[in-house]
């Protein structure tokens, strides 16, 4: 067989076949950050110095077929997009090489679903900005925000593009980030243990408040597509898990909103990854109802990756799933010995991404990160 670009391996394996060897995609800013010698900061607000701490990694490291959700220079896009603001490396007193992580805060009330259509899901959300972002003041400050996002989506879509070009490296979905309603919705605007009590207090209220931020979060997702020219979208999941939901609490609440995104997406063109943090694996059989050889079901090591395989192999796009306390407390044996399963069990007839379990731990050894990287070229399926 040829040899493959790593677009032309990643696509094959979104298709279901079987590229000249399997695709290797972790999520990777966060460790290549400090790996590259600066700061979480750094990553988040200047994007070349984060992609010359990206080819540092994998110039040491070794070469991947391309980087899973990224990170690098959304600093502003994650001061604008959530009212319950997150933990930003260097923002608001939080050191410059802290984690970034997000904030359980509720920003609305439990009466307040039936506003979202009312107001619309747009009006509704700035008001939430002005109300918990005093910085914004007015809806000048917002529309000044969204203005200087679309400098920043510029130079984003310029960098992913001069990546491309200097190392052949696909970038998976770029900054192209999406919610499904309730995930949106427990995860900005309400705390988890507050969107579940929600769902026994008020289940009509919340699915009216979801209905309305549909149409929202389908053109959010489809305009970063279009912005960055990257005809994939990172779909986050897992408020709607079996970790947080039962199944026939998925089937009441969830499962059609996951229909609509996906064919929404598929439509249009632009894949959706299913990112699945917490467990799925109970749920495996909804995603028979996605849109076949469109999707990739990404899992992050909670999960049953190779049930997925068993149920899904013929259906969808597995990619996954070297988890993260096995690149940070592993031995890279370890880490070699699980992506050869990986490989040869998950990778079989092909559709099959090797990737990171979520992100590699910014504190990750970097022989583990080798290991994992190198097995793709030690094993075949």
């Amino acid at each position: 067989m040829p040899t493959m670009t790593p677009s032309e391996r990643i696509d094959t394996a979104i298709r279901l076949g079987k590229p000249d060897r399997v695709p290797v995609v972790p999520h990777i800013d966060f460790f290549a950050s400090r790996y590259g010698g600066i700061t979480q900061h750094e990553m988040f607000f200047d994007i070349h110095k984060a992609d010359a701490a990206l080819l540092k990694t994998v110039n040491d490291l070794g070469t991947i077929d391309g980087q899973g959700l990224s990170y690098a220079g959304m600093g502003k896009v994650f001061q604008l997009l959530f009212p319950s603001v997150p933990v930003i490396p260097g923002i608001d007193g939080a050191p410059d090489d802290c984690q970034f992580q997000f904030v359980e805060r509720s920003v609305m009330r439990a009466d307040e679903y039936s506003r979202i259509a009312e107001d619309g899901p747009f009006k509704f959300m700035v008001s939430k900005l002005l109300a918990t972002r005093p910085d914004f003041r007015s809806w000048f400050g917002v529309w000044r925000g969204l203005g200087g996002l679309g400098v920043d989506s510029v130079r984003i879509k310029r960098a992913t593009r001069a990546l491309r070009k200097k190392t052949g490296m696909e970038s998976l979905v770029g900054p192209n980030l999406a919610f499904t309603p309730l995930e949106w919705l427990s995860i900005t605007l309400r705390s988890c243990q507050d969107f579940m009590l929600d769902l026994f207090r008020h289940p009509d209220d919340v699915m009216e408040g979801a209905r309305a931020f549909m149409g929202f979060l389908q053109h959010i997702g489809w305009g970063l597509a279009k912005t960055s020219g990257i005809p994939r979208v990172f779909l986050g999941g897992n408020r709607t898990s079996a970790t947080f939901l039962s199944p026939k609490q998925f089937e009441k609440f969830a499962l059609a909103e996951w229909v609509e995104m996906c064919n929404y997406f598929v439509d249009r063109g632009i894949t959706p990854i299913l990112h699945m943090d917490s467990e799925w694996t109970p749920f495996f059989k909804y995603f028979e109802q996605l849109p076949a050889r469109k999707c990739i079901l990404n899992l992050d090591g909670t999960s049953d990756i190779f049930k997925a395989k068993e149920m899904l192999g013929d259906h969808m796009c597995i990619m996954g799933d070297v988890p993260a306390t096995l690149l940070k407390l592993g031995e890279p044996e370890e880490v070699d010995e699980y992506c050869r399963r990986l490989i040869e069990e998950v990778g079989a007839g092909g559709g099959f991404i090797l990737g990171s379990g979520c992100t590699v731990p910014v504190d990750a050894k970097p022989e583990n990160v080798k290991a994992m990287i190198a097995s793709v070229r030690r094993y075949k399926p």
